[in-house]
């Protein structure tokens, strides 16, 4: 696995954590998907609590590269991306959590075999 990636925020580093390669290639073994609600800003920003999910976001996606790079399959979906707005950082528990529930339910459908 690459070096550690650490990636600052407000409240500080938001960091990663190496661990042996033979350990990480566990997570290659099934896919992984992280799901992300809206408001996250892409920059740093003043507000701590954005700009913590800015950067936690940023290490999602981190995350996902060395997965992907070691043979794995991981993705971060950013709903809002795909036209699905007004989630909070709890995108299952919002009024629309029925939508979200089904493009969770056919990427798994796509991707678990």
């Amino acid at each position: 696995m690459p070096a550690p990636i650490s990636n600052n925020s407000f409240f500080g580093p938001t960091k990663a954590v190496g661990v042996p390669l033979s350990e990480f290639k566990k997570l290659t073994r099934f896919p992984i998907l992280i799901v992300y609600g809206d408001n996250i800003p892409k920059t740093e920003v003043k507000n701590p609590y954005q700009d913590y999910w800015r950067a936690a976001s940023t290490m999602a996606q981190e995350f996902v590269n060395a997965v992907n790079a070691e043979g794995g399959h991981a993705k971060v979906l950013h709903l809002p991306d795909i036209g699905i707005k007004g989630n909070t950082h709890f995108p299952f528990s919002d009024k629309n959590s029925a939508e979200v529930a089904k493009v969770v339910e056919k990427w798994l459908s796509d991707n678990v075999k």
